[in-house]
């Protein structure tokens, strides 16, 4: 007998969050924002040795990142820091992160860690269409290794 999945187990971007911390454990639910991704892109050096017709990949490195958007509803935990760090010490800021998914199921919650968060390629500042609502495109390099604080597992 094949065992089937619980569906009652599947969870939807509804069920996830994405909170930024700052200043000491201020711990602030980004609502606004309307989709995120982390992810990790792994590197290898392609390697040949004489005599052998097969070429092997020896992994040496990986990059974590965190990219979102969403709706310009504040400017007081990303933004506003970010430009006064540049002016007035000349430094880019670093943040963590955490992402979080409940499953409305049983309310077991992941929570995965991102700390010292870089700014990381084209930010938005600030972009308008008419007619739309005003959003931004953020992208961070995570620079330590992501860390699950709590993770899903499905009881048997």
């Amino acid at each position: 007998m094949s065992e089937k999945i619980d569906v009652r187990t599947v969870m939807t971007g509804n069920d996830g969050k994405l909170f930024i911390y700052y200043g000491e454990n201020n711990r602030t639910f980004l609502a606004e924002i309307k989709d995120y991704e982390i992810k990790a892109s792994f590197g290898s050096i392609d390697y040949q040795p004489l005599g052998d017709v097969q070429e092997y990949s020896i992994p040496n490195k990986v990059k974590f990142t965190l990219t979102f958007s969403g709706a310009v509803v504040r400017d007081d935990v990303l933004m506003a820091p970010i430009l006064k760090s540049l002016k007035d010490d000349g430094k880019i800021p670093s943040y963590d992160f955490q992402s979080t998914a409940t499953r409305t199921l049983d309310n077991k919650e992941q929570k995965l860690t991102l700390r010292d968060c870089i700014p990381n390629g084209d930010f938005d500042i600030m972009t308008l269409k008419a007619g739309e609502v005003i959003t931004r495109q953020q992208s961070f390099t995570i620079n330590s290794i992501p860390q699950f604080e709590d993770i899903l597992s499905i009881s048997k």
